[in-house]
Order: C-alpha cells, then sequence, then structure tokens
C-alpha cells in the first residue's frame, strides 16, 4: 500500500481565508457554424489564474485490492510548491514537490524518499514528468506539449477532439517516447479526457476530468480519474471537495530514525 499512498500525495498573496460554494459549470451545444479551432488551442495554452490554492479532497484507489477512501489536502504555491498530506483517521504521508524534485515520508513503514521525478515517472508510466506537469494534471490543464499540425481536429458527442495523426514523441533527448494520443475537451473548452498509449511496452495512461466549477475566476475540476494499465492496473479517483485562496505553512520534516526508500 506504500506505493499507491505515494501515488495519491502527489496525484498530485492572500492575507485571510476565502471560501466559496461553487456551482458546477454547465455544458453548451457546440455551434458548428461557430467553430474556432484557434479558440481551443488558445486555451490550452492559457495558465490558471491562482497564487495560492488550498484543496480539500478524498482519494479512492484499487490496485488488484480496494483501499478505504483517503483524505487528502493538496496545497499549491503556483510554480513553486506542491504540499499534500494524506490521512485515514490518523495521518498517513506528507509530501512536498518542488521543481527540483520532492520529498516524501509515509508513517506506516517509516520509509522517505528524497529525489528527482524518476519514481514518478516509473509510477505513472511516462518519462516526461516534472514538477510544471504534475501541476498541470492536477488542476485540469494538459501536461504535455501539443502541436496543431500533429493532431486531427473533429467534434463528437457535443465535445472536441484531438487525436495524433502518428505517434507522438514526448520527452527529452535520448528519453523520448512514442505515443498515439486522443484529448477530449468539453463545449467550454475544459479538459475531459487525455489518452497516451504507448503500443510498443503496451502501457496506457487515461485521465478522465468531471465537472468543472469557477472558483474566484479560475476553472478547477471536481474530480479526476486516473487509469494506469502496465503490467497490471491501477485506477485512481480523486474528489476535490472544498476550494480555499489562502497563504499556509508548509511544515515538512522527515521524522528520525525513518529509512530512505531506495529508486528501482
Amino acid at each position: 500500500m506504500k506505493k499507491l499512498v505515494f501515488i495519491l500525495v502527489i496525484t498530485f498573496a492572500l492575507v485571510s481565508c476565502h471560501t466559496q460554494k461553487n456551482a458546477v459549470i454547465k455544458g453548451k451545444d457546440i455551434k458548428f457554424e461557430n467553430l474556432d479551432e484557434e479558440k481551443l488551442f488558445k486555451n490550452i495554452a492559457a495558465p490558471l489564474n491562482f497564487t495560492n490554492l488550498k484543496i480539500k479532497a478524498s482519494a479512492d484507489i484499487e490496485s488488484g485490492n480496494s483501499y478505504p477512501a483517503i483524505n487528502l489536502t493538496l496545497y499549491f504555491e503556483k510554480n513553486e510548491q506542491i504540499w499534500a498530506n494524506a490521512s485515514l483517521l490518523l495521518p498517513l504521508a506528507r509530501a512536498s514537490i518542488k521543481p527540483s524534485g520532492f520529498k516524501m515520508y509515509e508513517r506506516i513503514n517509516k520509509t522517505y524518499i528524497d529525489s528527482d521525478f524518476d519514481y514518478v515517472k516509473n509510477l505513472l508510466k511516462i518519462n516526461f514528468i516534472d514538477y510544471q506537469n504534475i501541476e498541470n494534471l492536477l488542476l485540469g490543464k494538459l501536461f504535455f506539449p501539443v502541436n496543431k499540425g500533429d493532431y486531427d481536429f473533429s467534434i463528437n458527442n457535443n465535445n472536441y477532439i484531438l487525436t495524433s495523426s502518428k505517434p507522438i514523441k514526448i520527452g527529452k533527448d535520448g528519453e523520448a517516447r512514442s505515443f498515439a494520443i486522443q484529448i477530449t475537451y468539453d463545449s467550454n473548452f475544459n479538459l475531459k479526457e487525455v489518452i497516451l498509449e504507448d503500443k510498443n511496452s503496451q502501457s496506457l495512461l487515461k485521465l478522465n476530468y468531471g465537472d468543472y466549477v469557477n472558483f474566484e475566476n479560475t476553472i478547477l475540476p471536481k474530480n479526476i480519474k486516473i487509469f494506469i494499465k502496465d503490467k497490471k492496473e491501477t485506477k485512481i479517483s480523486l474528489d476535490y471537495n472544498k476550494f480555499e485562496s489562502i497563504k499556509m505553512d508548509t511544515p515538512f520534516e522527515i521524522p528520525k530514525g525513518y529509512v530512505q526508500r531506495k529508486i528501482n
């Protein structure tokens, strides 16, 4: 269970706390005569508008077995840090993810990780993960670059669909892998589904984003479902229950006596 707990905690300038109840953004009919492919790609490239963001969430996992839902606190300092705390009645794990890498410790087996992103790449079966990609993935933004000329554009079931016209290489030279890719956006240009399939290794990463809300003029997903298929299948469901604009402390200190986990 320790590896799965880690997936969850990653997966993953305001003075006063400001909390809102947010209505789900409703879809609209796509007007074929008013289609604007450029608007879709402009939306893909647009950054999220926030500085500090705290999210209360719950997470469910399946990987051969089912486990009880875990409570998560996720805190984002845009482009600087993702701090995460996981609990199940009692504290389970804590993580600090920064552009330089990540640190994490878990209390059950008293182990910790202090590493770059190689471990995360292995868990998600994609080798181009860095800090910005993790932040984007958790907040409903596309987590890899797209070039308009590499995709066929279509509309199906009131969604915008981008389908790779050829295998797309993603990653740095020497580490790049080729993927068959399909990306789905809803009628409001919010990310709905991402499918990355490496047909050479028979591995698959699929993400589904559910309802979106407008929190202080920032559009955020309410839930994320992650499906990873490699030698085994893993399913992760994240439900975001509460959003807050708040500057908070992010304590992180590896307890004494914990053993460093080796990265395979």
